[in-house]
């Protein structure tokens, strides 16, 4: 015949797996947290930066220095930004902040008028692969 008197456990061990329970718990809020931050701290969508090169990158030549052109080329943090995930993305490619190239990328955050700085700075539009990324040649080539 069994014994139906149910098992007895110490207050130790109870207290030991309301404590683990806890730190479950509070181990999930937080990895909730930090996850929603992750999605926070790429103000410049590096992330994205791949996706938006991939057209062109397959267009350039991948020994020859390209130029870099922005709308936004004022030297501080978002210009820099831009410019180094570009130059991360486009590698082996050496990119470099200069228009008189015979390649140059075009990193724009809004939509630019492109006759007018083809004109500017004497470059030809070779192709608009939207979402802000542009391919010129230099004038004379």
């Amino acid at each position: 015949m069994a014994d139906s008197t149910p098992p007895v456990y110490s207050t130790a061990l109870k207290a030991a797996l309301i404590a683990a329970v806890f730190l479950a718990l509070w181990n999930a809020m937080e990895t909730f947290q930090l996850s929603s931050l992750d999605r926070q701290r790429d103000p410049y969508m590096v992330a994205q930066q791949e996706e938006r090169f991939a057209a062109v990158e397959q267009a350039l030549p991948k020994t020859e220095i390209i130029g870099y052109v922005s709308d936004i080329d004022d030297g501080g943090p978002a210009a820099l930004a831009l410019f180094n995930t570009a130059r991360y993305t486009l590698a082996p490619r050496m990119l470099v902040s200069d228009d008189k190239r015979d390649w140059v990328i075009g990193n724009f955050s809004k939509p630019p008028d492109f006759t007018a700085l083809a004109r500017d700075r004497n470059l030809r539009l070779v192709r608009d692969f939207g979402n802000g990324v542009a391919l010129f040649r230099g004038a004379g080539k």
